[in-house]
């Protein structure tokens, strides 16, 4: 409930570490767009995990659920109609246990042989175990279960994903003939942590069949959710608690105060608590663990759930994870994300949603994806230069992608800036920017301009100018890099505690950020903001980019955000991702402002060396987008502003050797059909304009090149590597045109003996 939770995965620690339930399987009606029918996938906004789970009855067992010895109302029962509720949430006091039973017939007993389990909120190993009836008890950990991919390249628990499939081998003789009891059980906290949820489990065979049917799981609704205590007076309690509380750090023993207050790391009236649907149960222990009692945290709860807004999300969703069919949904559902089961298993599994984009018989009307994955060579005809347009716009929130994207835990700063940085921060610009008080020193502070939450509540209305909103979210972005400036210098030796420090300065901006997107429905006034070439759904700034650990040079290795090389890339990887779905620029593209593409195509190669699992059709989007981010009436001419093939990534990314290992998993005739494509189009877009516009008189040198540890995929003449190109089977008549503009550009910088 303060901030404590977000960092690596340990979000665990704030509020958000508590969660709510919600079954991942089944789709509710009418909330969302459905997902994944065998290898396919169906999109839902409060989503469902799939259908599992293969035959044996279900006795209405002892499921029951410790709260440090307190009863708490949760919100949800623990069975419903003789079925197991879905998500089964374990949270509270080192030690909490819950237990859930099934019975299982005579034939199936000798045939289960591993406990499948999809969890999200493992954040270190050994925080949880798992006891099947009177067996020892088995801590998880990434030795003691296998972990599915692509979880598992990503660091499986103590890793990046905060979801995770894992299977546990069962001993001989551990599933019994009737009542079977599983428990789970939340083994301590690590100061930031108290909870995790087990999303599904199952029995499984040796041949990988799941025992127990579909029908013996419930999903738990949070539309049939009630405050705990619903007197007007228990509410208003709970909202100045909310606002005022006094708290400690966490629940160990002899955790000191802060001075935070709930209200302060997350949203400030708590919406994320109720958009997110966190159950009544995990409020409930989330106060206690910041040292509040049961009454305050029922109060608390009550204050949340008596919130009149739209609750679309859970808490084990990503927000903003893209999938097919997002966009028909209302503005107020994007936040929630497609869900965890538009995950992809494969990167290569989202080539067709690429495609498919850009294909006139995709009907919108139908996002149902096709029963079966098609086979990669079969696309190659789906491949055309249209895909790759510099001149198009294509939509990266309706292309899903196996890389699991940050959940709201994982937004929650660990630590306030006010508890970081102590009497600094509070009368600093940075903080001032968000929503200081409009007097003359705060007004100093700012440069006499509003602060953003001020400005945004006078910009309501379609006809109030809103444009000043982008210029002042700069402002606050260059402010936060000044403040953080003062405590990190060049040559900063870095540790866990500085690492977050910084890192939860940068959450709770972008947390910040979110709250204020959502507060004042700023997320649907892209064209507002941008005119109309923009899209409509974006967020205006790049905050989600400026939370990346690189931004303010977060090493990796021990010191590193998840204290690891390969944690410390996936966030940086992620928040860039986050950036790419909300806001690629707009078609604003101005120097290497707001998102520089070079800079953030590099990222994929950092990533692959810690993970070793190529992403080429999440790389392929970013390329496209860098293609495509300036505006298309602007000429090269426009030296800021307009079309400068040199100045972002370039086909050459495609024939490169240093590349070559991201785009492996592509068949050969498609990984052809994509080059040519690509080349084709960047062609089409530079032979649009006549040499004279990309060469001007008085044209200054350029003063950034990319590192050439990343390959030559910027910095102009790609005409250069027309041999490549041939040898990648690129059309001859493509690549002599290639060669013919590279003449022609040539001729005419010696001319004017430009380098």
């Amino acid at each position: 409930m303060s901030c404590a939770s977000r960092l690596y995965h340990e979000r665990g620690g704030n509020m958000s570490d508590v969660t709510a339930p919600r079954s991942l399987n089944t789709l509710r009606p009418g909330n969302g767009v459905p997902r994944k029918r065998a290898s396919g996938r169906r999109l839902a906004n409060r989503q469902s995990l799939g259908r599992w789970f293969g035959r044996v009855r279900f006795v209405a067992g002892s499921a029951s659920l410790f709260l440090a010895g307190l009863t708490v109302s949760l919100g949800l029962a623990d069975t419903t109609a003789d079925r197991i509720l879905l998500p089964i949430e374990v949270l509270g006091a080192k030690g909490t246990t819950v237990s859930r039973s099934v019975a299982i017939h005579d034939g199936e007993v000798e045939t289960a042989r591993s406990l499948w389990m999809q969890i999200h909120g493992l954040r270190y190993a050994d925080q949880a175990s798992v006891q099947i009836n009177a067996n020892p008890w088995i801590p998880l950990n990434n030795n003691t279960v296998t972990i599915a991919e692509p979880g598992r390249s990503f660091g499986g628990i103590g890793g990046g994903f905060s979801t995770l499939v894992m299977t546990l081998p069962l001993p001989n003789g551990t599933v019994v003939s009737g009542t079977n009891t599983i428990r789970f059980r939340f083994n301590q906290t690590d100061g930031f942590v108290s909870s995790y949820r087990v999303l599904a489990f199952n029995f499984l065979t040796s041949d990988g069949r799941k025992v127990l049917p579909p029908d013996v799981f419930a999903e738990d609704t949070p539309e049939t959710w009630t405050p705990p205590l619903p007197d007007a007076a228990s509410i208003l309690a709970g909202r100045k608690l909310w606002q005022t509380a006094s708290l400690t750090a966490s629940s160990l023993p002899d955790s000191p105060r802060i001075h935070a207050h709930c209200a302060d790391c997350h949203a400030q009236d708590g919406r994320d608590l109720k958009y997110f649907n966190f159950s009544n149960g995990s409020i409930v222990a989330r106060s206690r663990f910041h040292g509040l009692s049961t009454l305050q945290g029922e109060q608390i709860t009550s204050y949340i759930r008596s919130l009149p807004l739209p609750n679309p999300g859970r808490p084990w969703n990503p927000p903003y994870q893209p999938g097919p069919g997002l966009d028909e949904q209302p503005i107020s559902r994007w936040a929630a994300g497609a869900g965890i089961a538009w995950i992809l298993d494969r990167d290569t599994d989202a080539l067709p949603y690429l495609l498919r984009q850009h294909d006139p018989r995709n009907s919108r009307a139908d996002p149902d994806p096709p029963p079966n994955t098609p086979n990669l060579r079969e696309l190659v005809g789906q491949i055309t230069p249209d895909i790759f347009r510099p001149d198009g716009n294509l939509n990266p929130r309706e292309i899903p992608i196996a890389l699991q994207l940050p959940d709201w835990s994982q937004w929650l700063p660990r630590i306030h800036p006010k508890d970081a940085w102590g009497a600094s921060f509070t009368p600093s610009e940075f903080a001032a920017l968000y929503g200081g008080d409009p007097t003359l020193d705060s007004k100093s502070k700012t440069g006499g301009n509003a602060s953003l939450r001020t400005l945004l509540a006078g910009a309501q209305t379609p006809d109030d100018n809103i444009r000043p909103v982008v210029a002042a979210f700069t402002q606050w972005t260059q402010a936060r890099r000044a403040f953080l400036r003062g405590f990190v210098k060049p040559r900063t030796v870095w540790s866990l505690e500085l690492t977050n420090r910084v890192y939860s300065t940068q959450l709770w901006q972008l947390v910040k950020t979110w709250e204020m997107m959502q507060e004042f429905g700023i997320e649907g006034r892209g064209r507002d903001f941008f005119g109309i070439i923009a899209d409509s759904r974006t967020w205006c700034n790049t905050i989600p980019a400026e939370t990346a650990p690189s931004t303010t040079n977060i090493p990796g290795g021990p010191a590193g955000v998840g204290g690891s090389a390969l944690t410390n890339e996936y966030f940086t990887a992620a928040w860039y991702e986050l950036q790419i779905v909300l806001s690629s620029g707009n078609h604003q593209h101005r120097d290497r402002s707001p998102v520089d593409w070079v800079y953030l195509t590099s990222g994929f190669l950092d990533l692959y060396a810690q993970t070793r699992q190529p992403e080429p059709t999440r790389l392929l989007v970013a390329v496209i987008k860098a293609l495509q981010s300036t505006d298309p009436h602007l000429a090269p001419d426009d030296l800021r502003r307009g079309w400068r093939p040199d100045d972002t990534v370039d086909p050459r990314i495609m024939i490169s050797p240093v590349w070559a290992p991201i785009f492996k998993p592509l068949p050969i005739e498609v990984h052809r059909a994509l080059t040519t494509s690509i080349l084709s189009a960047w062609m089409h877009k530079n032979l649009q304009y006549p040499i004279a516009k990309y060469l001007p008189l008085g044209l200054p040198p350029r003063t950034y090149r990319s590192s050439l540890a990343y390959g030559e995929i910027s910095g102009g003449k790609v005409w250069e590597a027309a041999r490549q190109f041939r040898d990648a089977g690129v059309p001859p008549d493509l690549v002599e045109r290639l060669q013919e503009w590279g003449v022609a550009f040539t001729d005419r910088a010696a001319r004017l003996q430009y380098d």
